[in-house]
């Protein structure tokens, strides 16, 4: 059955295409990923398209305003239209403000606050693993490819199943090591939502799946997209955690993979604010860290 959103991405990516843009969130599959969860309402607003999400707490911009010029009357127009909708409540912002739109945000009218980084590596850097400061992640791939013969292969839409019993497994070792986090396991609980309607729509998402393979089985896997011409994001990597090395060698197949040699950068999201995940991706020695603000509109 066709999502209905779907026909909005040719008019989301046009005017995406228009903007400056580094953060994941910037791009129609990310605002997808999310439809279980927000209903989504685009409004033209002077040459400018503006992404609204609902829930029942109430409305907020889901991005900043997209387009070529951004004037303050779209801005003071967006915060009017969520204050009318939500009635005083403390849910009127912006989402997903990357440090190159804050200009848009004077301080005297506007406040905002850094909500966390996303990871960006040089895709070099992790295609070839070179140097001290990837000894121990080449070991680590070195000792997968030596103990397994494995297929790396392009996702299928006949793998959703498979996919999504390893996305089970997955989180529920998360949880295991985690148990005391109840946002980050619920988290991971609504995640199956997300990674199902991408997964299911993947073709018409326009994204780069691969998968891989162990004994016929998959046991790892990972999507994602272009961000701008420059930067590639990755949107989902999951493996089984008991397999020794798969996290770095799917993740270094996919930086030398035919689809993504054009791109410089590698767009690794964020860390939800766990320290454990923190740890994890600075250990692939970012090139840069590219903040997420939040912005309200002060009393």
């Amino acid at each position: 059955m066709p999502d209905k959103l779907l026909d909005r991405k040719p008019v989301v990516e046009r005017y995406l295409n228009q903007t400056p843009r580094s953060l994941s969130a910037f791009s129609f599959t990310n605002i997808f990923a999310w439809k279980d969860f927000f209903r989504f309402n685009f409004k033209v607003i002077d040459e400018c398209l503006c992404v609204f999400a609902k829930n029942q707490i109430g409305s907020f911009l889901y991005l900043p305003p997209l387009g070529k010029g951004i004037s303050p009357d779209v801005i003071d127009e967006c915060f009017e239209m969520m204050e009318e909708i939500n009635r005083g409540g403390g849910v009127t912002r912006i989402e997903n403000v990357g440090i190159e739109g804050l200009p848009l945000f004077p301080t005297d009218k506007f406040t905002h606050y850094k909500k966390g980084y996303e990871y960006c590596y040089y895709r070099d850097d992790i295609a070839s693993l070179r140097g001290n400061a990837y000894k121990s992640k080449r070991s680590s791939y070195n000792r997968f490819a030596s103990h397994y013969q494995c297929r790396y292969v392009p996702y299928e839409e006949g793998m959703i199943g498979e996919c999504l019993n390893l996305y089970n497994r997955w989180a529920d070792a998360r949880k295991e090591k985690q148990p005391e986090e109840d946002i980050y396991c619920s988290m991971l609980d609504e995640n199956r939502k997300v990674h199902e309607a991408v997964l299911k729509h993947y073709q018409q998402l326009g994204l780069t799946g691969r998968v891989v393979m162990i004994n016929g089985n998959i046991e790892a896997y990972t999507l994602g997209f272009p961000v701008n011409p420059a930067m590639f994001c990755v949107l989902f990597e999951v493996v089984d955690l008991d397999v020794k090395g798969l996290a770095t060698y799917i993740f270094r197949e996919l930086c030398r993979d035919a689809a993504v040699l054009r791109y410089k950068f590698i767009n690794g999201m964020d860390d939800f604010g766990l320290d454990n995940i923190r740890q994890t991706k600075m250990s692939f020695h970012p090139g840069a860290l590219l903040p997420l603000y939040v912005v309200t509109k002060r009393p």
